[in-house]
Parts: C-alpha cells; structure tokens; sequence
C-alpha cells in the first residue's frame, strides 16, 4: 500500500508538471498571438492612413471633375454689361458735379444711352484681386449687381459660373441684367 501511495504521489508530480508545461507553452502561444495581432493592426492602420491621404485628393479631383460645376462660354461672358470706370478728381468735387464720398463713376459700354453708376470710395475697388480700379479700366457686372476688373472676373467665369461673391448663377439669367440686393 505504501508503494501505491508514492506511486500516485510521484504521478501526480509529473502530470502536475506536465500541465505546468502545457500551461507555459498556451501563455507563449497566446503572447505570440497578441504580439502579431498588435503588430498586424498597427501596419493595417498605418497602410489606410497612407491609403487615405494619397486617394484622397485624387478622389476629390474626380468629384469634382464629375460635378455638374461648370464655367461659362466666351458668349455668355460677353453677354454681360461692360463698363468703363472714371475716377472723380478733386475737381468734380469741388465744383459740386459730385456730393458725398465717392471714388468714380461706372459708364456702360457700347450702348446709345449709357446709365452711370456712381461708386464709393470702399466699392471702387476688384474684390479678386483687391486693388483699387484705375481711371479707365473696363468694369464688368454681374447679373448680382456686383462688379470687377473684366480681366479678373473673366478668368474666374470660364472656370466657375457664379458671382465670386455671393455664388449667384449667372446661367441662370444671362438675359436679366436688372440689380438686385444681396
């Protein structure tokens, strides 16, 4: 009987220490596993950063490219009124010609009875390039009532059709020329 209890003694020590090593060898396992997944995730991550911020741009220029955001013809452009911008010297000032602040008055073109518009010293400038209008320049106005140097605003309308402004549409209406407040 004492030999049958060192032999249960003696094999519960090796199948304790067999499980102790299958034990060892499971943590290992699952510790490789986690180290590859960390490893894995971190590289996927990393691929659809990259991914995202090389595609992206390229998607965004074929939206855009694919949207209906189309510029307006040499004849539309041409269709809207030209003026030509004279800047009020001193002397209109002084002879009464002129009351108030002002920086010119807008002469449309090519007409039999041409309207003026007088503008302030703040409107007499291109809010595309931001300079001031010169005597003489050609003026062009959009349909929005809002005006610009022609070789700016021209440029801008074979890309985009809208006021740069206010966004107004100026397919919409190439035939209304009327003002309108905004």
């Amino acid at each position: 009987m004492t030999r049958w209890r060192t032999f249960n003694k003696c094999h519960n020590v090796k199948s304790f220490n067999y499980l102790m090593l299958c034990l060892r060898r499971l943590c290992i396992i699952f510790l490789a596993f986690d180290v590859f997944f960390v490893v894995f995730c971190v590289a996927l991550a990393c691929v659809i950063g990259i991914a995202v911020c090389c595609c992206l741009p390229c998607i965004i220029a074929i939206l855009y490219a694919v949207a209906d955001q189309e510029g307006a013809s040499k004849e539309e452009v041409e269709q809207l009124t030209k003026y030509k911008f004279h800047r009020i010297g001193d002397v209109e000032k002084l002879s009464g010609e002129i009351q108030g602040s002002s920086g010119g008055i807008m002469t449309e073109c090519n007409t039999d009875s041409p309207t003026e518009h007088v503008l302030s010293e703040e409107d007499a400038e291109c809010c595309i390039c931001l300079s001031s209008y010169d005597d003489g320049v050609d003026l062009r106005e959009l349909p929005c009532g809002h005006h610009f140097h022609c070789a700016c605003v021209d440029k801008w309308l074979f890309i985009n059709a809208t006021c740069p402004l206010c966004k107004y549409n100026i397919l919409k209406s190439t035939s209304h020329h009327g003002r309108e407040e905004v």
